[in-house]
């Protein structure tokens, strides 16, 4: 049997405009100005990017400077959310932990530190707001799912919401995309460094995620300029290295103050 190709990056329209996807996937792109909004809805868990059955909807924004484009980026991701949280939980006043996934001490990976930093938790009043950042397996020798597990069997939570850093596979979309998405998360799997999921199969509870694009390979980079230019893409191209932007710094700062303006806004 054909060994099935691997796929080493998160955004779902990206993988799925690839290739004729009907059989596994629709997509629905709307245009808004500053801002494409594409609903990639997956039918199944069994297809050629082992991609989980669920709704992932990404938003592609050009340049947050321009005040236009700020204001309407936020007005869809408030509306996406709502909608989102509604759907998965269907409650007034939800009890939610927010889980920032990745490396603080390494930019491209701390946005989900950096957004839960600025969360308003709030547990012992009416609405139940829990905030954690478990750090990474290779800091705290456990994985990240196990950890919120141990959290749960402490305190009571309707929903959980993941905030991590994503790969993508074209530079026009690095620092420029969002995805939001109810299937959960295996952290680490856009970088080949599978952990242990988080989701409802494993916490048996629901689980939405938020990501950004902040890193990209170095092969998807080498061939999409190849493509670009009609040139032959050599066999071999290293997979193990990841690239970001020289302002990364600055960036995840900005992009972390949107993701929990929104997330502070809609709780």
């Amino acid at each position: 049997m054909k060994k099935r190709e691997k796929y080493y990056y998160d955004i779902a329209d990206e993988l799925f405009k690839q290739k004729d996807i009907n059989k596994y996937a629709k997509i629905n792109t709307i245009s808004k100005k500053g801002v494409s909004i594409s609903e990639t809805t997956i039918f199944s868990s069994n297809n050629p990017f082992n991609k989980e059955k669920g709704t992932y909807c990404s938003f592609v924004f050009n340049d947050l400077e321009d005040f236009s484009n700020y204001n309407i980026l936020l007005k869809y991701l408030k509306k996406y959310l709502k909608g989102f949280v509604e759907e998965l939980v269907g409650l007034n006043d939800p009890k939610i932990l927010f889980v920032g996934l990745g490396n603080e001490n390494y930019v491209p990976d701390s946005l989900g530190p950096r957004v839960v930093k600025n969360i308003k938790a709030n547990y012992f009043f009416k609405k139940q707001i829990g905030c954690l950042i478990p750090g990474v397996m290779a800091n705290t020798g456990m994985e990240t799912s196990d950890i919120i597990k141990g959290v749960l069997k402490c305190h009571d939570y309707d929903l959980i919401i993941v905030i991590d850093s994503l790969s993508t596979s074209s530079i026009d979309r690095l620092n420029k995309t969002i995805q939001i998405t109810d299937t959960g998360i295996s952290p680490g799997s856009g970088v080949n460094n599978n952990r242990k999921a988080i989701n409802y199969k494993e916490l048996k509870i629901k689980v939405l995620t938020i990501g950004i694009a902040t890193v990209i390979s170095y092969d998807k980079l080498i061939e999409e300029y190849l493509i670009k230019n009609n040139i032959k893409i050599p066999k071999k191209i290293d997979k193990n290295i990841y690239l970001t932007s020289k302002e990364i710094e600055v960036e995840i700062d900005y992009l972390a103050l949107i993701i929990s303006e929104v997330l502070n806004d809609i709780i």
